[in-house]
């Protein structure tokens, strides 16, 4: 492809019913929208993933267009397109082993074409009407309120949403914007990615999507490995158990996703702003949060006479 945009949405749609009675219904999503162009604009088709976490999402959107530029058009194909294979070679690893809620919805024109996992009905609802309003998606909300009302059931409809990722590539260039809001505070930077004279290779937009997903996990692993660390100091985790096991892996992890973006800055020349993120800083910064998520469960075991309270301060 020439060129190629896309951002990473993180949304939260409250449905309230006009019956007081009734509770408010939430889903959640990760939503990005690829747009696929072939070098000749013969082939043009557009997709929108859905999935349960930031990194998953984007990464699944790494593996259409990567299918897309070395296998020409996804909808018109004698064969079906692998979508299993595809989000399995995702999620495979770390991701499978460990979170039980992974989930994927794929789109086109509307229409849910792969799924796996469980997602909350209502996206497919919201992907249907955004088809029938020629992609507006600001009006699509509007047009799913009408829906339910057609239905014989009044609601409001609540939008909280924030950019997560912003994308822009061509052979020459790679643009990227990351902004990550966690416990431990907001990430945010930007960085470029030019073709240097020792590889002379080219920008592609998968690899450079492949490695912000990349960052997006790191940056959530961080708080993981940091509370989990924490918990080991408590003595909140027994040896061998799942979480030691899932600790260990955690840092195993996030040790790969940080050389995989070593690697690519070999590659290319990598410019970032204001500076590339440090994610041992960002462990250290979870401990700190962590000790005081944790100290409610740290007061009840020195009541309990678990805890010496001569070693903590509480």
């Amino acid at each position: 492809m020439k060129e190629f945009k896309a951002s990473l949405l993180r949304e939260k749609f409250t449905l309230v019913p006009e019956q007081d009675d009734d509770k408010p219904i939430i889903a959640m999503s990760n939503r990005i929208v690829i747009p696929l162009t072939s070098p000749d604009g013969i082939d043009n088709e557009e997709f929108v993933v859905r999935t349960q976490n930031m990194h998953s999402c984007v990464r699944m959107a790494a593996s259409i267009v990567k299918e897309f530029t070395e296998r020409g058009t996804l909808v018109h194909r004698a064969h079906p397109v692998p979508w299993k294979i595809m989000w399995n070679d995702v999620i495979k690893g770390y991701e499978k082993n460990w979170n039980e809620d992974i989930w994927c919805a794929i789109y086109f024109r509307g229409r849910i074409i792969y799924q796996s996992g469980e997602h909350h009905p209502f996206l497919d609802i919201i992907e249907q009407c955004d088809a029938n309003n020629m992609n507006n998606y600001g009006q699509s909300i509007k047009l799913a309120e009408d829906i339910f009302a057609q239905a014989g059931k009044t609601v409001s409809i609540k939008h909280d949403s924030n950019i997560a990722l912003v994308i822009h590539t061509t052979p020459e260039v790679a643009k990227s914007g990351i902004i990550v809001r966690a416990a431990t505070g907001t990430t945010t930077f930007n960085y470029s990615a030019k073709p240097n004279h020792a590889s002379e290779q080219k920008i592609n937009a998968y690899t450079s999507l492949t490695v912000a997903a990349s960052f997006l996990e790191a940056i959530q692993l961080a708080f993981t490995v940091g509370l989990l660390h924490r918990k080991k100091e408590f003595k909140m985790i027994e040896r061998f158990s799942e979480e030691d096991k899932k600790f260990d892996r955690s840092k195993t992890r996030m040790g790969n996703l940080n050389r995989a973006i070593g690697k690519y800055e070999e590659k290319f020349d990598v410019n970032y702003r204001p500076d590339r993120p440090n994610f041992n800083n960002m462990v250290e910064k979870a401990k700190e949060v962590a000790t005081k998520i944790l100290m409610p469960e740290i007061k009840k075991r020195i009541d309990s006479g678990e805890l010496d309270s001569r070693d903590w301060i509480v």
